[in-house]
């Protein structure tokens, strides 16, 4: 392959992603939809997905970002509607609390019964190596 070959290769490719872009801009634009949105701005990995190449090429390409841009100028973006978070009653903040207690109370026994364990371990070793008792 020639060095010009490959070149109108990739030329070609580009122009082929171009007109799957610009295709796609029709389509909504004649469907009466919106370019989709991600926090406050096109979502433009979603575009790039639906065109079949990659989001860096908008950022590779200006004349792919200008026309995406006269695109969000003129069709605007769908951003999606957030789920407002549910609000919790006096009922549910008072089990929260009572569960945070049971369980540092939880903790804190499991703790004093691991020192406990530590300690009977280590006379129960000392009586196997030693063959005597350990007064407590």
């Amino acid at each position: 392959m020639t060095e010009s070959s490959k070149q109108k290769s990739f030329l070609e490719v580009s122009e082929g992603h171009f007109a799957k872009l610009v295709e796609y801009v029709a389509r909504l634009r004649a469907a009466g939809l919106r370019l989709p949105g991600r926090h406050g701005r096109v979502n433009k990995t979603a575009v790039a997905r639906a065109c079949g190449f990659a989001r860096e090429t908008f950022q590779q390409n200006h004349r792919f970002a200008a026309t995406l841009d006269a695109a969000v100028e003129e069709l605007g973006i769908e951003l999606p509607e957030a789920a407002e978070p549910e609000s919790r009653n006096s009922e549910d903040k008072a089990k929260i609390m009572r569960l945070e207690q049971q369980l540092a109370t939880s903790r804190s026994e499991i703790h004093e019964l691991r020192r406990r364990l530590r300690r009977f371990e280590s006379i129960a070793d000392h009586m196997a190596g030693s063959g005597r008792r350990v007064l407590p």
